[in-house]
């Protein structure tokens, strides 16, 4: 028996990222896959009380934030069919730190990802979570553009 690729395709809510999943997709037909679909939820800074008061959000909004992540992945994934395999998964943190922590941890053999992202001034620069991810990650990378 063959065993299966795994997959990491990071999604973030962008058009970049909606083109990255369609492309592990597309993938995915090629030979037997796995896929785990990664969306980060960027903490501000963690246990900052002061920084939490002066952008008023409360640490309490991390259960709002997961679960709007867990829902966009929800949406993303539900109309595959059920001879895909996937899972999804949402991890707090930094995204490039988290999407190469995570593919290391996982043993994943291919990272997909857009090359910009929802991130205002970082989508000026190539892609600064992406460039990170090019050069940390423990496996190839996929960008997508």
């Amino acid at each position: 028996m063959t065993n299966k690729k795994r997959i990491l395709v990071a999604v973030d809510g962008s058009e970049q990222s909606n083109d990255a999943f369609q492309e592990a997709l597309r993938l995915g037909t090629l030979e037997p896959v796995e896929f785990i679909f990664l969306t980060v939820i960027v903490e501000i800074m963690p246990n900052n009380d002061e920084l939490y008061l002066s952008l008023n959000v409360r640490p309490e909004m991390d259960d709002v934030y997961r679960a709007l992540a867990e829902k966009r992945l929800e949406e993303m994934t539900a109309g595959l069919g059920s001879d895909v395999s996937y899972k999804n998964e949402a991890v707090h943190g930094d995204a490039k730190r988290s999407i190469v922590s995570y593919a290391k941890d996982n043993n994943v053999d291919l990272i997909v990802i857009g090359a910009t992202g929802r991130g205002g001034l970082e989508r000026s620069l190539i892609g600064s979570t992406t460039a990170y991810v090019v050069n940390h990650a423990p496996c190839n990378v996929l960008v997508v553009k």
